[in-house]
């Protein structure tokens, strides 16, 4: 069983961790390394380090973290830092290949678009390992070490860290735009992480609470070929007993739905949301 386990990891799991680390790595080798972008974090102090001093990027980035690596063998799972430490080590490597093939020059030297390009691809790059059970250590691996000492939530451990980072980068190159950029840079990549983990929604859901259930039952089954659950419900003023419909169905039948459920039970109350991902008969089949 643990066999079938490793080769199932090596199938789905390592060749996305290979891909985020790719694309996350010529983010910041294209373009936030050389135009001196600081993201935060443990990158964020190898870029500080390689322009102050010349130490390549990616050979600082995984020696920093190999004391993250040994912090965290003793306060966290130890099954997440194998996938964790494959990513860091490739990160690192694919970070020095594009600087050296990029002759340690920027694809371009325009701030505003470098943010944008190089946050977009360092947050597909991290959206991309997160799918595939890992992460590229740093800030996030660090965060949670942390989260083990203080009751601070995790979110606002990671934005202190990296705004630390940026912020002292900015007042040794004595640049404003770069605390300033990466702000914008930040919202970029948290925004590409959730696209590439949740995906765009395409689908909706509906609660609909009505005395014609039996009819709007047969709608959903029939007309839409979309499955229903029904529960029994009670107005909390009116004591009344009602039926809740509770379905999901895509993004092109959203409109027609609405007008087809009115015209049944103009009196239904009908709550409508977006859904980020739905798994099962009639969509998407994988776990």
């Amino acid at each position: 069983m643990e066999a079938n386990k490793i080769r199932h990891r090596l199938r789905i799991f390592y060749p996305g961790l290979i891909l985020g680390s790719l694309f996350d790595a010529f983010g910041y080798a294209g373009f936030l390394i050389p135009n001196k972008l600081n993201m935060g974090g443990i990158a964020g102090i190898a870029i500080i380090f390689y322009h102050l001093w010349g130490i390549p990027v990616g050979v600082l980035y995984f020696l920093l973290n190999v004391p993250v690596f040994i912090w965290a063998y003793f306060r966290l799972d130890r099954r997440i830092l194998l996938t964790t430490f494959f990513s860091v080590a490739f990160n690192s490597l694919f970070m020095e290949l594009f600087i050296r093939f990029l002759n340690h020059g920027a694809v371009t030297n325009e701030l505003f678009l470098a943010i944008i390009y190089g946050s977009a691809l360092s947050g597909l790059g991290i959206g991309t390992t997160y799918r595939s059970h890992g992460s590229l250590g740093g800030t996030d691996l660090l965060a949670q070490i942390v989260y083990t000492y203080v009751d601070i939530p995790f979110g606002q451990i990671v934005i202190l860290l990296d705004m630390v980072v940026i912020i002292t980068s900015a007042i040794i190159f004595r640049n404003a735009n770069l605390a300033l950029m990466p702000l914008i840079g930040l919202f970029i990549l948290g925004k590409v992480v959730d696209l590439v983990q949740e995906g765009i929604s395409t689908s909706k859901s509906a609660m609909i609470i009505t005395s014609k259930a039996e009819e709007m039952k047969q709608y959903i089954l029939e007309d839409m070929n979309r499955g229903v659950t029904i529960l029994e419900g009670r107005g909390g003023f009116t004591k009344e007993g009602k039926d809740i419909l509770v379905c999901a169905f895509s993004q092109s039948q959203h409109t027609y739905f609405k007008h087809e459920i009115k015209l049944i039970d103009p009196k239904a109350f009908i709550m409508i949301g977006s859904l980020d991902e739905v798994i099962g008969e009639g969509f998407d089949k994988r776990f």
